[in-house]
């Protein structure tokens, strides 16, 4: 009789211990982490990556890891034209607008992966995305201009990468188009601009308007010289959101900006063709500042339609 006894202790302590064991794993409180795809060093798109006119696509590929299951992973694409303010203007063009969820029951295939999956890697063609050719997301025209592209991603605990603790992806790129207005620079030395300390900054080359159908006249110039670096942003502050800063060792603005208020200057001397040359003599020389080795030039140019080019230069001080 003692022996149905025993066996039903037995199965009351194994039950007993069984939770304990339970009561003291340690809960996964941890967010995903978001880095390369499996194979590569690095996450596209890259902060500050220019995608010149002639792509039509933005490159995507990245990974995510988490212990306990991946349960959602977010690529948020939108427009950093006018500091995250989201204003709107009648214009012709599109901003593009992404907004791609992946999960096991995602509705388009490509951003599907497995149930309870511990590494997700985003690396194929079918996850670029497109704003130009037959494969476009939009219905017309893309706005060119600096896009702030973002990658979110939550456990099956619900834990959540955030900007709080910088385990959110954030980067600016700038989407050039063969309508928006044209920078070139024609005195850089391997891709660089040079002077010396307390000299004036020689810089030649234009600014035009180009001969494609859809371009429109310059509106807007803003010039900054700035500390090497100084456009490297969180959440909130999207590269060149700054309306002014003493940081600067020269700003300059010609025009009216249709995406930053309150930012204009002097008429631009044309709407057509600026020389830069002319544009940075007399009372708007850039003069180089002692005790730096390396500055960048940062020049955003708009057009009337709404669209964008922006380029860094860095400036090597000798």
């Amino acid at each position: 009789m003692k022996q149905p006894l025993v066996y039903l202790l037995l199965g009351a302590a194994m039950l007993t211990l069984s939770c304990e064991n339970d009561d003291n794993q340690i809960p996964d409180l941890d967010a995903p982490v978001i880095g390369p795809a499996n194979g590569h060093d690095e996450i596209y798109p890259h902060h500050e990556d220019v995608n010149a006119s002639v792509r039509d696509s933005l490159f995507v590929r990245f990974g995510v890891e988490d212990i306990s299951g991946i349960a959602q992973i977010r690529v948020d694409v939108h427009s950093a034209f006018d500091g995250h303010a989201h204003g709107r203007i009648k214009t012709d063009f599109e901003k593009l607008e992404v907004d791609d969820i992946y999960s096991p029951d995602a509705t388009n295939p490509a951003f599907r992966f497995p149930q309870g999956a511990t590494q997700v890697n985003i690396d194929g063609p079918n996850t670029h995305i497109f704003y130009g050719n037959n494969s476009s997301r939009l219905s017309g025209n893309v706005l060119a201009g600096p896009y702030d592209f973002i990658i979110q991603a939550i456990d099956v605990h619900g834990n959540q990468t955030s900007y709080d603790d910088d385990s959110n992806y954030l980067a600016t790129v700038y989407l050039q188009r063969p309508y928006a207005p044209e920078i070139e620079i024609t005195n850089l030395h391997d891709d660089e601009l040079e002077g010396e300390a307390g000299q004036p900054l020689a810089v030649e080359g234009f600014i035009r308007k180009t001969t494609h159908p859809l371009s429109t006249d310059i509106k807007f110039l803003w010039v900054r010289l700035a500390e090497e670096g100084d456009d490297d942003h969180g959440h909130g502050h999207s590269a060149n959101a700054r309306i002014s800063g003493e940081e600067d060792f020269y700003e300059k603005m010609w025009g009216s900006s249709t995406w930053r208020e309150g930012m204009s200057g002097p008429d631009l001397p044309s709407v057509n063709e600026l020389n830069l040359e002319a544009v940075f003599a007399g009372e708007n020389t850039i003069t180089i500042p002692t005790d730096e080795d390396h500055l960048d030039l940062i020049i955003w140019v708009e057009d009337t339609g709404g669209n964008i080019t922006r380029m860094l230069y860095k400036v090597h001080v000798e």
